[in-house]
């Protein structure tokens, strides 16, 4: 059973990493619909989509502050891909000044907005997670295991990081894991054979997981939900083209993400409360 959707942007360039605020009143996302990767942001129904900020970089996978109006996310301006925040209020980017040579990506702020998660490239095929205070300080590797490991972040609680990896897999897959903070425990949330990224703990309590999936004999990804315990696993989406990048709306009724629709990647809202009868699945086509 898959789920009303909504495309909230509809550009012949891509859109992709969408993320509300934490009223759920604003979408930010990363754009190259001007020849660069931007970040822009727009209403929660697709409406006023502008630039936060113009720049003659590279400025990519936007996050959100837990509660205050500052965007993270990562640019090419220094030569190397680097963390940066963008503060409304004062309308600044500053580097986030970590002491670590490399490429940093998917940089997320912790709950308490005082952290910061993060994936460094060592080499083309090891990607570590590092953790950090918000101005680079305590630097610390919490995952390293000479795989690919990306797109870390918290559950509410910021007891736990979410992530996936290609360990355990020959490096012919990604699946889900989790690492407690606390305890140093690590937990596995999906198997070889689904294939599985980009995971994002649900708002309320981090009672759930959205991420994306290749299961079966499927050739491309979908969207799916499972309980923290990676159990009752459900699909979200039916489509026979590419979603990815699932992200919760604050009270967890909706979910952004970002699907290949009319040639381009989109930025898509799935309203969790609504389910489709099978008859009348969305089915959206490729168009190259």
């Amino acid at each position: 059973m898959g789920y009303k959707e909504e495309l909230l942007t509809n550009t012949n360039a891509d859109n992709r990493y969408a993320s509300y605020n934490k009223e759920g009143s604003k979408i930010v996302f990363e754009s190259n619909r001007d020849g660069l990767w931007q970040i822009y942001i727009m209403d929660k129904n697709g409406g006023h989509q502008k630039p936060l900020f113009k720049s003659k970089a590279n400025d990519r996978r936007p996050s959100w502050h837990p509660y205050k109006d500052i965007v993270l996310f990562e640019s090419d301006r220094s030569g190397t891909s680097e963390i940066y925040t963008y503060s409304f209020e004062t309308n600044t980017i500053d580097k986030v000044p970590i002491n670590l040579e490399g490429h940093k990506s998917f940089a997320r702020f912790a709950p308490n907005g005082v952290q910061v998660v993060f994936s460094h490239k060592e080499s083309v095929d090891i990607f570590d997670i590092y953790m950090c205070s918000n101005k680079g300080k305590r630097l610390k590797k919490i995952i390293s295991n000479k795989h690919i490991n990306l797109y870390p972040n918290f559950t509410p609680r910021g007891d736990n990081v979410i992530y996936y990896s290609n360990r355990n897999t020959q490096g012919e897959s990604n699946i889900i894991y989790t690492y407690n903070i606390i305890t140093k425990d690590r937990d596995r949330l999906s198997y070889f054979k689904d294939h599985s990224e980009y995971p994002n703990w649900s708002n309320v309590r981090g009672a759930r997981v959205a991420y994306s999936a290749k299961v079966d004999d499927m050739t491309h990804s979908e969207i799916f939900i499972m309980h923290n315990d990676a159990r009752h696993k459900t699909q979200v989406t039916y489509n026979d083209v590419k979603d990815i990048l699932p992200a919760w709306s604050p009270n967890d009724i909706n979910l952004l993400i970002t699907g290949y629709r009319n040639g381009y990647y989109q930025i898509c809202k799935i309203f969790l409360k609504e389910p489709l009868s099978d008859k009348n699945k969305p089915l959206h086509h490729q168009q190259i």
